[in-house]
């Protein structure tokens, strides 16, 4: 059991990297948010739904907003995949992946309820089975100290892991 991040530069394609990885993975749970048609949406990788992350037009939306820089997420998007990647954990999937943790889980929001649950987990969890974070390079640092992560392995290939 072990925490890994991956981590590239931004807009380097790490949520493709990780759709072609995960795609050939068995027994792998999480959350990729791909772009698709310019909006950025939410993957289960367990049923491969995909459903809203990003509001179009944050000015007409009557639904609660998660901000940060030029994106609006919907909070209630947020709250399905915490519960998704919750619930994943009680499975215990060879391979949790979260996509992406960054500015807004620092900020208490995004992925963050799951984090603080996933990563103490993670951490003492005596059975196999990984948690894959996936952070920007020049976030890393931030966040593992935000989180209290001090013992993982950062990597820049997903080809790197079994």
């Amino acid at each position: 059991m072990s925490i890994i991040v991956f981590s590239k530069p931004v807009h380097s394609g790490k949520t493709t990297d990780l759709m072609n990885w995960c795609s050939g993975k068995k027994n792998t749970g999480g959350i990729l948010m791909p772009d698709m048609d310019g909006c950025r949406m939410m993957l289960d990788l367990r049923t491969q739904e995909i459903f809203e992350a990003e509001c179009p037009d944050p000015e007409e939306s009557l639904n609660p907003l998660q901000n940060i820089g030029r994106f609006h997420f919907y909070s209630s998007s947020f709250r399905k995949a915490n519960a998704i990647l919750l619930h994943e954990m009680r499975i215990g999937p060879s391979w949790l992946v979260i996509d992406e943790v960054g500015k807004l889980e620092m900020e208490t929001n995004g992925f963050y309820p799951a984090l603080n649950i996933l990563i103490p987990h993670y951490r003492s969890k005596p059975e196999p089975g990984d948690l894959l974070l996936v952070i920007r390079n020049s976030l890393v640092q931030n966040l593992c100290s935000f989180f209290e992560i001090d013992d993982v392995k950062v990597i820049d290939n997903l080809g790197e892991l079994a």
